[in-house]
């Protein structure tokens, strides 16, 4: 297995037939986006940060309009609460990313969440909008944008520490794999006694449970 600082290597998957809109992006993975250092991130201040994620994302969308010209620009805002990293929303015509996160997780979420989400937005565009069909959220389309354009690993979810941006940041347990979590609330009911059983297995819920 290899260890957390081996580099992975992405690999394209899917081949689109010509005439498919995404058929430009070819068989070769491209290569990432250049990104400053995690010591020089580390530094920024909060609007030198923001600066920083908008000019991720703008780059983002520039390398996709040399390929997609029609591509429409999005607005970009760090509005975003809880434990979602970024939304993409074709009908608002906006991208939105989450400050915590992006915060607490420099490197990661300019390098990794910013192409995730763009990678949303032309798949929506170029694929859907245009074709006026709909394909799978992280299907062969998006995952193909993520390697062919921007090189980035086609990872659904993110593994970034939500217990700071989460309005429920308190994890209880039961007989199911899935944790619930407990808003401060609800958490502080249950240090004063209150019980809460799960609707699933029936099952009290245990907590809080301490991640490893």
């Amino acid at each position: 297995m290899p260890s957390p600082s081996t580099p992975r290597v992405v690999v394209s998957r899917y081949r689109f037939p010509a005439g498919h809109a995404l058929a430009c992006l070819g068989e070769v993975p491209a290569a990432p986006l250049p990104l400053a250092d995690e010591t020089t991130l580390a530094a920024l201040t909060a609007p030198a940060l923001h600066a920083a994620l908008e000019a991720q994302a703008l780059a983002c969308l520039a390398r996709a309009r040399v390929l997609f010209p029609a591509l429409r620009m999005p607005s970009i805002s760090c509005r975003l609460k809880g434990r979602t990293a970024g939304t993409a929303d074709s009908a608002r015509q906006r991208l939105r990313f989450n400050w915590q996160l992006l915060s607490e997780n420099r490197q990661h979420f300019l390098s990794q969440t910013v192409p995730h989400e763009v990678a949303h937005w032309v798949v929506m565009e170029v694929v859907e909008r245009a074709g006026r069909h709909r394909v799978k959220p992280h299907g062969p389309e998006w995952q193909q944008v993520m390697t062919n354009l921007y090189g980035v690993m086609p990872d659904v979810t993110h593994r970034m520490d939500v217990s700071a941006a989460s309005p429920m940041p308190w994890a209880y347990g039961c007989a199911c794999d899935a944790p619930h979590y407990f808003s401060h609330r609800r958490h502080a009911n249950a240090c004063r006694g209150h019980r809460y059983r799960c609707r699933r297995c029936g099952e009290m819920l245990i907590g809080p449970l301490v991640s490893s």
